[in-house]
Order: structure tokens, then C-alpha cells, then sequence
């Protein structure tokens, strides 16, 4: 089986971007199996998306979750504690967007993982 049609069965079975299949299948060293396994449990529940991430990280994850424009809101936790929800619309601007990148600033300074845990607009 090449990698495109392993590529293509990940995204039939989770309906994920070729972007996303093609990245968790190399994480798992081409392994179908493991790819849907670790992409399974990205998949939260009711829609949601989680992804972990570490420090620096953090404020990156959240500007290409906003510039991809299909998030209702983010929310930020250590370990289960939440830490930061931000409401995520289609009008957002800077204004709006500065306190909470102020905070996820320091957050990002701890170095510690986080979890994003993201809401995603219905695709109906």
C-alpha cells in the first residue's frame, strides 16, 4: 500500500485534512494503525478538537487556530485546570484579541504543556 492511499484511508475513517493525515501518519512511521490511534485522540468529544502543546508553542497554536477561521472558542488548560477561554468570532479583532494573548504570553514564559482543547463551528 503506498502512502497516498494510506493518507486517503486516515482521512475516510476521521475525516481529516490530507495535511493532518499525512503528518500523524509520518509521526507514526507510516503505521495506519498508530496514525489513527494518535489522531483519535487528538479527536475530543462533541466536535472538539485537542491538541498538547509546550510553551512557545502555545501562542502559535492559537494564531493559526484563529487564521483558520472555524473555531468557536479555545479553551487553555494545565493538566484539567482551565486556565484561559477564549471566545473566538468571525469579527475578532486586535483589540479584543490583546488580553488574552497577553496572558497566554506569560503562560507560554512557564514552559510547561498545555492543552488546547478547541470548539469548532458546525460544518452542516
Amino acid at each position: 500500500m503506498d502512502k497516498l492511499e494510506k493518507i486517503d484511508m486516515i482521512r475516510q475513517r476521521l475525516n481529516v485534512s490530507y495535511e493532518k493525515a499525512n503528518q500523524a501518519l509520518e509521526e507514526a512511521g507510516g503505521d495506519v494503525v498508530e496514525a489513527l490511534i494518535k489522531l483519535e485522540k487528538e479527536m475530543g468529544k462533541n466536535g472538539e478538537n485537542v491538541v498538547h502543546v509546550k510553551g512557545q508553542e502555545l501562542i502559535n497554536k492559537i494564531k493559526e487556530i484563529i487564521k483558520e477561521g472555524n473555531a468557536k472558542k479555545i479553551v487553555v488548560k494545565d493538566n484539567e485546570k482551565t486556565l484561559v477561554e477564549i471566545p473566538v468570532t468571525a469579527g475578532i479583532v486586535g483589540l479584543v484579541l490583546f488580553p488574552y494573548i497577553s496572558i497566554l504570553a506569560g503562560l507560554a514564559a512557564m514552559y510547561k504543556d498545555y492543552t488546547l482543547e478547541i470548539d469548532k463551528e458546525d460544518q452542516n
